[in-house]
């Protein structure tokens, strides 16, 4: 019996994995970021640093640019589980659930992390689960129609199962799709109904020169000199961003690339 005792604590530990919880963390603006994976810093030194990138368990949020052949596949994807054939509009709820995120996450957070690392073209990533006051983001993501239940899952720090997680998911994305909300609205409500959750970004200052396009044809018009201070109105296709700037004592819009911005 002993050795039955022992064997079912062995399982359980192996089943459910140590976490290493981060309190009081901050969400770091970096051009990287978008609704699934973002730069955070952390109140207390883990792995040797302060500053880490981590990418949510259970849910993957649309791509915020259309700059590569992966992205655009990836887009194609994303566009399909919400029931659409257009891309942009798998963009623009990519755009929507990052200001979403940057939204919610504004008042601080805890992340809880077992270090595994994350699938990443760039600075390394870790998967994290994120806890803003008593709830995770990815569940409140899932009810509002941002995300597509997709990639890799965990069992939870409160010893709850993944796929009893993956089902709480699903039942809220059901509300979310019967709600029409977001990505389940469809790309023929989405423009007309459905106004972007979009909190202006604080004015930034180009640490670079950038190309200007025109709202009207998308064509360049002039290259925004480095040091110009800027105002993001709001998030549009293609990976770029209306934004209003004063040259000469006159306010102009034009698009930007969101990438050109360091946003």
């Amino acid at each position: 019996m002993k050795w039955i005792i022992f064997l079912l604590c062995a399982v359980s530990a192996s089943v459910f994995a140590e976490w290493t919880v981060l309190e009081n963390c901050s969400l770091v603006k970096n051009s990287s970021n978008d609704g699934d994976s973002f730069v955070v810093e952390c109140a207390e030194v883990y792995r040797g640093e302060k500053q880490h990138r981590f990418r949510l368990y259970f849910v993957d949020t649309a791509e915020t640019n259309a700059n590569s052949e992966f992205e655009k596949k990836r887009l194609k994807e994303q566009a399909a589980y919400w029931e659409s054939d257009d891309p942009d509009f798998a963009m623009r709820m990519g755009m929507r659930a990052e200001q979403t995120v940057n939204k919610i996450l504004r008042g601080g957070f805890t992340v809880y992390t077992r270090g595994d690392y994350a699938p990443s073209m760039g600075r390394p990533r870790l998967y994290a689960l994120i806890k803003v006051k008593d709830r995770w983001l990815d569940e409140i993501l899932a009810e509002e129609g941002l995300v597509r239940i997709y990639g890799k899952g965990c069992n939870l720090p409160d010893r709850t199962y993944a796929n009893t997680h993956r089902a709480r998911l699903r039942q809220l994305e059901r509300a979310a799709k019967a709600d029409r909300r977001n990505g389940w609205r469809g790309t023929t409500d989405e423009v007309k109904a459905a106004p972007v959750v979009f909190e202006p970004y604080d004015t930034v200052v180009q640490s670079s020169s950038a190309w200007i396009y025109s709202i009207k044809n998308g064509s360049k018009v002039t290259v925004l000199p480095r040091g110009t201070s800027v105002t993001v109105v709001a998030p549009v296709a293609q990976g770029r961003m209306r934004i209003r700037f004063k040259t000469n004592g006159t306010v102009y819009e034009g698009l930007c690339s969101k990438r050109n911005l360091e946003l």
